[in-house]
């Protein structure tokens, strides 16, 4: 192709006719902002933030779109055009939750709170998982600075969790089209592309199918593509962004895709295709359920030996001993039953061993379909009895088979029928935490190295197998590592081919791993119509009491409760709170009491969705029941006459204020109230306020409605009128209520907080609400929750609140919505445990 030169920003560049602008730019190091644009799809020009100036021509062309031209002069960053673009990224902020852009906090905010809360619907991006790598977010504090002057406009699209794997919040998209356009790269027909027209316009599926029907393989390529937070990895999603990415293999079935492992800390959030095309495209288990597997908390950790009939944890030493003392007693009657998902380095060895113990061995498909598949003639020999000890890689054998057995030794993972008969359980580490080489189903050697650690003193098969044979006393197994044992492989039979092409085809997805079924330990699967292991249906919660007689979304991710509790009603204070389970195994967790009817025997709560419990809370409707609720508990706050009192409440709190507004006004005193949002179509409960606040305040971060900035701002400017406050109560998220108190201290102002946040158990048994008070260490749900707020040590709450993060991450719920969603479409689903992440 002809080279061209053009000039940009006063550069001269070199190009190839036919380039366009942008990559004209891009290749002489030249930035250019844009959204839309992506190496691996067509120009499209939807955001317009790539716009330039070029003598002579009229307008402001979009450089994605515009080929570069022989003697071209471009401009790429006048102050015209950063006004221009400032206009534009306003408009698609409009439609775009926004608040935090422009919040005078947003710094000291990020600060105190460097992870993004769990919440459902993402309304600003503290509650954004994409917040790390969103690009509208990195252009709009780029061009914005802290000001937008059109308002929000928020479109109040559902929450879409019907699929397997993915959450759709359409209130974030601006319409970029990355995601059909490569939905439809990769696979022809896309699954999803633009729908209705002007404002309500929006990406969805045909006829707003399920995904699960639309045609979509869940590759996961629309999500690695977003600009924005709207298409997330329900899985992944909350572990941030990954802080490095390791090329490697897949090998849960014979197609040994190539992938990026994605890890963060140390381990393994998710995987990615090494490109946005058709051949490097992942099936829905390489995408989402691999990482599922690596971090399953059912892994063994332990080695294991069965004494008087219990399996009880010993050193490595002692379990290599026994097991290799019960195979020696069997030795010409033993079988190895091996996974061809391990490595070539992996079976070399088993295969050496079996050579030198003069054992059968056979080797199972690494995807299996719904029945244990093994081979027949080490099927027959177990049945026969000619086998009578087997060394097991996985959930190969049915119960009959096992029984059979006289000793059984087994390498896996995860706990099976087989490791519940087992004599010894040698744990072994996996896919992301081993190296080797795999041959995959067309012949094709490819590598993949160790990128995380094992769980607890699970190790490498290749170690396992030969620490087993050098304990036996077999020579010629010296190896340190599989790179000294690859070169000894003359042949190794590959796998054999996976029938259908598991990257276009949801119904040719792998069933099993190491005869695990997938869905087991990835629950999104079952509502692909995969199978899974009974383990008997789970309470609902209680038949009478506890009933939800009111449930709606007040505002987006807050949904008020109305519930029936009599007894609770009956002895409710201000200032208390209630432990409520959605069922019999779910979390307790603490609820403000918004309100309360003792005639009628209800309470009423706010929750904001924000983790696992609160989400199973949420999904709940009217009519449903709870398992538990439990209160009222907790100090109630002191309500006499003191004279102004002043309400300040945020998020959940603005609900939490309510009742000790009331009291506070019924004992006679002025009461002030002052609540904050985000952005106004976050305010709720403004008119009941009214009707126990003598005034009533209002504050958003963005200043679409009242005050610009939160509680405090109101606070510092009713002192700086001269208004006389005589105590002040705040109820919201922690790092509001810090706030809230550092203002109030120089004026002297008495101020109590309430510390519901940090509360795990309620009870006073756990400890993580242990907080220091002055002096003290006082437990928020039994000492509180309300507290001098100048007295609490917040420090070590916003260091206490991190330590849990993780395993908060771990617990949330995958199946909430999916299950439903594949019962209402006709799916047959008999998962019934409480699958979390």
């Amino acid at each position: 192709m002809d080279k061209i030169n053009l000039t940009i920003d006063g550069r001269l560049v070199e190009a190839v006719s036919g380039m366009t602008i942008l990559r004209a730019a891009r290749g002489a190091g030249i930035e250019i902002p844009t959204v839309c644009d992506h190496e691996y799809l067509p120009p499209f020009g939807a955001c317009r933030m790539c716009i330039v100036q070029i003598e002579g021509v009229r307008g402001y062309p979009t450089s994605c779109t515009t080929p570069a031209a022989k003697n071209m002069v471009v401009h790429t960053q006048t102050e015209e055009l950063r006004t221009l673009r400032s206009r534009i990224l306003e408009l698609m902020l409009s439609g775009h939750p926004n608040s935090c852009l422009v919040c005078n906090h947003r710094e000291l905010c990020e600060k105190y709170r460097p992870k993004t809360i769990k919440a459902g619907r993402t309304t600003r991006c503290g509650f954004c998982s994409d917040r790390d790598e969103c690009s509208l977010r990195n252009l709009a504090l780029d061009y914005q600075g802290n000001e937008l002057n059109l308002p929000t406009l928020y479109s109040g699209h559902n929450l879409e969790r019907d699929d397997p794997f993915m959450d759709r919040d359409y209130n974030l998209c601006i319409l970029c089209g990355r995601c059909w356009r490569i939905c439809e790269k990769i696979h022809g027909t896309p699954a999803i592309s633009i729908i209705n027209r002007g404002r309500q316009a929006r990406i969805g599926t045909s006829f707003h199918k399920s995904h699960v029907f639309s045609g979509c393989t869940f590759c996961g390529s629309c999500i690695d593509i977003c600009p924005t937070g709207t298409l997330t990895d329900r899985y992944a999603r909350w572990y941030g962004k990954p802080d490095q990415q390791t090329p490697s293999t897949c090998v849960v079935c014979p197609e040994g895709c190539s992938f990026f492992v994605m890890t963060s800390s140390d381990r393994i959030v998710a995987t990615r295709m090494t490109a946005f095309t058709r051949e490097a495209s992942l099936c829905a288990v390489g995408r989402f359920v691999y990482a599922q597997i690596v971090n399953s908390p059912d892994r063994l950790k332990l080695p294991m030996i069965r004494e008087d009939g219990d399996l009880i944890p010993v050193p490595w030493e002692h379990a290599l001993s026994r097991a290799v003392e019960g195979l020696r007693k069997y030795e010409g009657s033993v079988a190895f039953l091996v996974s061809e998902s391990c490595s070539r380095e992996d079976r070399y060895l088993y295969r050496q061993l079996a050579r030198a113990m003069n054992a059968r061995i056979g080797f199972v498909p690494g995807a299996m379909g719904g029945d244990r598949l093994t081979p027949q003639a080490v099927q027959t020999a177990v049945e026969s009895g000619e086998v009578k000890a087997a060394l097991l890689t996985g959930d190969f054998l049915d119960k009959g088979g096992l029984c059979r057995l006289e000793y059984r030794v087994v390498l896996d993972c995860l706990p099976s029928s087989a490791t519940e008969t087992a004599d010894v359980i040698l744990p072994v580490a996996v896919l992301s935490e081993v190296e080797g080489t795999y041959r995959n189903g067309s012949g094709q050697i490819k590598s993949f190295p160790a990128v995380t650690p094992p769980p607890g003193s699970a190790r490498p098969e290749w170690l396992v197998v030969r620490d087993l044979a050098k304990t036996m006393g077999f020579d010629g197994f010296d190896y340190r590592s599989p790179a000294e044992i690859t070169p000894n492989i003359v042949q190794d039979g590959a796998p054999a081919p996976f029938p259908g092409t598991p990257r276009q085809k949801i119904e040719d997805i792998p069933v099993r791993y190491r005869g695990h079924l997938l869905a087991d330990f990835a629950c999104a699967l079952e509502s692909l119509g995969l199978p899974v292991s009974p383990v008997g249906p789970l309470p609902k919660g209680m038949l009478e009491g506890y009933q939800i007689l009111e449930k709606r979304e007040i505002i987006p991710n807050f949904h008020l409760l109305k519930i029936a509790a009599p007894q609770v009603a009956r002895y409710a204070n201000p200032g208390q709170f209630v432990i409520a389970m959605a069922k019999e195994t779910s979390e307790r967790v603490p609820f403000t009491l918004v309100d309360w009817d003792a005639d009628e025997g209800s309470i009423t709560l706010v929750v904001e969705e924000v983790g696992r419990s609160s989400r199973e809370v949420a999904a709940l409707k009217a009519g449903d029941h709870l398992a538990h609720v439990t209160g009222p508990l907790g100090v109630p706050i002191a309500i006499d006459r003191k004279g102004t009192v002043a309400l300040g409440g945020g998020c959940y709190g603005i609900g939490g204020i309510y009742p000790i507004a009331r009291a506070m006004k019924e004992a006679g005193n002025r009461v002030i109230g002052i609540i904050e949002a985000s952005s106004d179509f976050l305010l709720y409960m403004e008119d009941k306020l009214a009707t126990v606040c003598d005034e009533l305040y209002l504050a958003t971060k963005d200043g679409s409605r009242g005050i610009k900035g939160g509680v405090q701002e109101v606070f510092t400017d009713l002192m700086n009128k001269g208004v006389a406050i005589d105590q002040f109560v705040v109820i919201g998220c922690t790092f509001m209520m810090r706030m809230v108190t550092e203002a109030t201290k120089p004026y002297g102002v008495p101020t109590y907080v309430a510390l519901n946040p940090i509360m795990v158990d309620g009870t006073g048994m756990c400890g993580a609400c242990r907080v220091s008070v002055g002096n003290d260490t006082r437990f928020a749900c039994v000492d509180g929750p309300i507290f001098d707020g100048h007295l609490v040590d917040w420090d070590e709450i916003f260091s206490r609140r991190a330590a849990y993060a993780r395993e908060e991450i771990e617990a949330m719920p995958q199946n909430a919505d999916i299950l439903e969603s594949a019962q209402a479409h006709g799916l047959k689903t008999g998962h019934t445990r409480n699958c979390s992440q």
